[in-house]
């Protein structure tokens, strides 16, 4: 028995169900209506014709400039034809995004087989629509969403919109990566390593090593000691904290003062300037022990963000150096 006929037979010959026609009609809707969509890009249940093949998305556009699908998923699509359109839409490389309706997660056992494909294929999240992304959908004029992801044994929820979700290889989305990002992982690893009177010299070494086999930068471990990278970071930390990381230091005054005390620390005063703007701390600059020390600091040449310090300091706060240009 052929799959459209078991696919058909589900809805007593029906090849879909009334709750199917209808989502993929509300999310063409909702698509139309963001203002990041195309105009005119929204095609509704039309056949998609390319090198590879053809199929009939629920849902088709361009949006944020990029060519999206949107497949609802109802728990009756069989897994080969859920394999059949990912492999179809990552050939043509189209966005995909599957949607289903109402999601509850299981409160015991697995989930369904048919979820659990699109689970895996949207690195373990799930994305769905109920009545209340709808109505927000069509306040906001933009795709709002539910977002599903498993945080240990438990599963966590979150409102997210369209314009929320990474793209990930294959053309599906996450909202939630299921392995946190390379910094984020490294930047715990090195909290994990600190102490009173800063990193522990073995873990600190093993961290140095990755840091620069990670960024590739044309030094080795010695020289980020002699950069004294380790007391950048740890500044940085503090500064994001709005407390002293890695320091016997009292306050940010202190670790300020402190830091900007070592000579060859003060090439980095523009660095440290930027990121404490960035992370709402440049109240610190009234204090008049730290401003004198940013005075005589910016007398020496100063680190660019093509230096050592400057493609350290942006690969491990990516978010925070995103806010430069947000």
């Amino acid at each position: 028995m052929g799959i459209d006929l078991v696919s058909a037979q589900q809805f007593d010959g029906a090849q879909e169900s009334p709750l199917h026609a209808k989502m993929k009609h509300i999310v063409g809707e909702l698509l139309t209506n963001d203002h990041r969509t195309s105009p005119g890009s929204v095609v509704v249940d039309e056949y998609l014709i390319r090198e590879n093949g053809r199929r009939r998305p629920d849902v088709r556009s361009i949006y944020d400039g990029m060519p999206l699908v949107v497949e609802v998923q109802l728990a009756t699509t069989q897994i080969p034809i859920i394999v059949q359109r990912e492999d179809f839409y990552e050939g043509a490389s189209i966005r995909l995004l599957w949607l289903t309706w109402n999601f509850e997660p299981p409160t015991s056992g697995r989930l369904l087989s048919s979820f659990e494909d699109i689970f895996y294929s949207h690195d373990k999240n799930l994305f769905s629509m109920d009545d209340e992304t709808i109505s927000l959908s069509r306040e906001k004029r933009e795709v709002v969403l539910r977002a599903f992801w498993m945080d240990g044994d438990e599963w966590r929820s979150k409102l997210v919109t369209l314009f929320d979700l990474s793209w990930i290889p294959g053309g599906c989305a996450n909202a939630v990566p299921s392995t946190p990002p390379w910094h984020r992982d490294f930047l715990s690893r090195w909290r994990d390593a600190l102490g009173e009177r800063g990193t522990k010299w073995k873990e600190r070494e093993l961290l140095f090593s990755e840091l620069i086999e990670k960024l590739e930068v044309a030094c080795d471990v010695e020289e980020l000691h002699t950069l004294d990278v380790e007391a950048l970071i740890n500044c940085m930390l503090s500064l994001l904290d709005g407390l002293p990381v890695g320091s016997r230091q009292q306050n940010l005054v202190e670790v300020l003062n402190s830091f900007l005390n070592v000579d060859r620390r003060q090439r980095y005063v523009r660095l440290i300037c930027t990121f404490a703007r960035l992370t709402n701390r440049q109240a610190l600059f009234e204090i008049q022990s730290v401003r004198n020390k940013i005075v005589k600091a910016r007398a020496v040449a100063q680190d660019d963000r093509q230096s050592v310090s400057g493609k350290i300091a942006l690969a491990l706060f990516p978010e925070v150096f995103a806010l430069v240009t947000s």
